[in-house]
């Protein structure tokens, strides 16, 4: 017995070591001596889990992409419980383009073992789907089991930024870049987290980093031009080279610039000329971006973003009818994944075909991506249908876009008084106090797991006895069709007196004073300098007046651009302790004690709307008409004509002129003749 046991003891030593130098072979990249090795060894241990799982993984790596995959299956039969098995089956399903099937099994080898590369592979794995919320917890324990690794660190700076925790996503990115200073992919991500959180100077910084590092890396130079957007508004402003216009180096810091020299690191890659054509768009450069966007299609005739861009740029060059082919062009190099771009029902309704445009806006959610809805009730609410039942409204879109389609919830009321209405939470409150006969409900977003979002309308449908539903974004084309039906003048929204109450004794002003909220930009796309205008010009064309008292409405605001204010412009205050986020109610009773508002195209802008406070757009009105007084709010005053090419300082001017006639008359009139169709 002491003799066999010696032999087999001996046996598994001698296996154990040629599987050894095999992995060996394997790992230093020897692959046809490792293959040979595994072969050899699997002769006499055909069945041996651990030597079919590698043998299958080296095959797999030899471009072998049937054998390979199967092997490795085969040795997941004869051993279920082995975590990197799971591991390396989840790393090939990830690069054959199976997302799902890898998150799979990288979730069931972590529910055998918990280790560093399955949970940074899962992370990974998230950030591949747009799911950066779900990529948080695994990125978060691959750095616990591994808190010194590269990786980790740089996958938790990306996920942490996409969801907008830009100051926790620069600590990480400044930990990946103390453990490899070398490479550029800390300094990309460092920048855009600095983009994001509205830290020009920090992120040309590590733009120009990264640069050095990458000098090739397209993603360089237009992060580089983000970089330039928030540096031009705010620390830039302060700046000595921004006192000197004139100046060479102001001329070199520009989007053109930089687009240009992205164009010269490849001038055959389609996607350099769409960027910089759409920068260029951007920048009111409209020449330069058609040029840029025209060859991009040269060089790839199918790009069907070239084609929608194009069509942006014509509609708002007032070119409505070339706008109006290119959006054609782009529906059909888009039809594959349904639905209709939007510049197509834009252009549509610029040009007076509201019922095309509406036609193209009922397919809005017909495309690829889509958020699912489940349990609703087969009818879909037409309007000519009797209904049995409540009728359910169900929401879409943001915050703001809700206020903005029910605005025509009165005239919903007036055909049908059972009416269940979904929307944001946080708007609960307020649409209970304004239509107490109608039942509010949270949105019905729900998750499987912990990535897949959908709509469920499964339970209201039986509690409220649901006989149809309608999308709110669908009101307009009933109530607002032809843009000539009466509008809510004196508004549908009624804010919390107790709360208005106590910002009206704050706002305390003596008789003759006005006050005005200004709100300059959107949280999307904040410094996109084609639609929302400067802080900086919209206080130098204000009235500097006793009579004049400014109220900040802006949500997210960047303290900087307040603190960048000249001594001789409109002085703007800020409402201390009131989150503009999430206190709606605070907002709403907020802009209920101001006498005008200010805004850009955003929700405090329809929101000031539906309270029936007079309201300024700084853009053209909403996309669904661009040819004139907007076709939702009577009390809506846009500063710019139908297609007029936005300018900061041209739309500011026009605002400080209508607020010295308010100032002086009451009313809002001087724009509303010049923007009104006929007039």
């Amino acid at each position: 017995m002491d003799d066999t046991g010696s032999s087999q003891s001996r046996d598994i030593d001698y296996v154990k070591k040629k599987f050894e130098k095999a992995l060996e072979l394997h790992e230093t990249g020897n692959f046809d001596e490792a293959a040979s090795a595994y072969q050899n060894l699997l002769q006499t241990h055909p069945l041996n889990s651990l030597l079919l799982n590698s043998y299958g993984t080296l095959l797999y790596q030899q471009g072998n992409l049937l054998d390979g995959p199967y092997i490795i299956k085969k040795s997941i039969i004869l051993n279920s419980n082995t975590s990197i098995f799971y591991n390396r089956l989840g790393v090939i399903k990830r690069t054959q383009g199976d997302l799902d099937g890898a998150r799979k099994m990288f979730t069931r080898a972590l529910f055998i073992e918990e280790q560093y590369e399955a949970n940074l592979n899962l992370c990974e794995t998230y950030l591949e789907q747009r799911h950066p919320e779900a990529a948080l917890a695994p990125g978060r324990r691959a750095l616990a089991l591994a808190p010194n690794a590269f990786l980790p660190h740089l996958r938790l700076a990306t996920a942490l930024r996409l969801v907008g925790k830009f100051n926790e996503a620069l600590a990480e990115g400044e930990e990946a870049k103390s453990l490899n200073p070398l490479s550029p992919d800390p300094y990309i991500e460092l920048t855009m987290s600095n983009i994001g959180a509205e830290k020009g100077e920090a992120a040309l910084n590590a733009v120009v980093r990264g640069l050095i590092l990458a000098p090739d890396r397209l993603d360089n130079y237009f992060n580089f031009l983000g970089s330039l957007n928030i540096w031009s508004e705010g620390e830039g402003k302060t700046s000595q080279l921004s006192a000197e216009p004139e100046s060479l180096a102001i001329k070199r810091l520009d989007i053109p610039f930089w687009g240009r020299c992205a164009i010269v690191t490849n001038r055959q890659n389609p996607l350099i000329w769409f960027w910089h054509g759409v920068n260029c768009g951007r920048s009111n450069l409209l020449a330069e971006g058609l040029s840029s966007l025209k060859r991009s299609i040269l060089i790839d005739p199918a790009h069907g973003n070239s084609y929608q861009a194009i069509s942006v740029m014509f509609q708002r060059s007032g070119a409505l009818e070339k706008a109006y082919f290119f959006a054609k062009v782009t529906k059909r190099l888009f039809i594959n994944i349904g639905g209709s771009p939007h510049i197509l029902w834009e252009t549509c309704f610029a040009l007076g075909k509201e019922e095309k445009g509406w036609e193209y806006w009922a397919g809005r959610f017909d495309y690829d991506g889509a958020v699912e809805r489940r349990g609703l009730p087969t009818k879909r609410w037409r309007q000519i249908e009797k209904l049995d039942g409540k009728l359910l409204v169900c929401s879409e879109q943001g915050i703001g876009d809700e206020i903005l389609y029910l605005s025509c919830l009165p005239d919903l009321l007036k055909q049908h008084k059972a009416i269940v209405v979904e929307c944001d939470k946080r708007w609960g409150p307020i649409f209970r106090r304004s239509f107490p006969e109608i039942i509010v409900v949270p949105r019905q977003v729900k998750f499987v797991g912990d990535d897949s979002l959908f709509y469920d309308y499964s339970e209201i449908t039986r509690k409220y006895k649901i006989g149809a539903y309608m999308l709110c974004g669908d009101l307009p084309k009933i109530f607002r069709y032809d843009f000539q039906t009466p509008k809510n003048e004196s508004g549908f929204l009624r804010s919390n007196p107790q709360r208005r109450q106590v910002y009206s004794k704050y706002l305390d002003k003596p008789p003759g004073q006005v006050l005005v909220g200004v709100c300059w930009k959107s949280g999307f796309a904040p410094n996109w300098p084609s639609i929302y205008p400067r802080l900086s010009d919209l206080l130098e064309f204000l009235p500097n007046d006793k009579n004049l008292r400014l109220i900040s409405l802006q949500y997210g605001r960047n303290d900087r651009e307040l603190a960048a204010k000249s001594k001789n412009t409109a002085k703007l205050e800020t409402i201390p302790d009131l989150d503009q986020v999430e206190d709606l109610e605070g907002v709403a009773a907020l802009i209920s004690s101001l006498d005008l508002v200010i805004s850009a195209s955003t929700t405090v802008l329809h929101l000031a709307c539906a309270l029936g406070v007079k309201t300024i757009s700084t853009y053209y009105p909403n996309f669904r008409s661009t040819r004139g007084a907007d076709p939702m709010f009577e009390n809506c005053y846009p500063m710019l004509d139908a297609n007029e090419v936005f300018c900061s300082r041209k739309v500011s001017e026009r605002i400080g002129n209508s607020v010295r006639e308010y100032l002086s008359s009451g009313k809002v009139e001087s724009f509303k003749v010049f923007h009104r169709v006929g007039n």
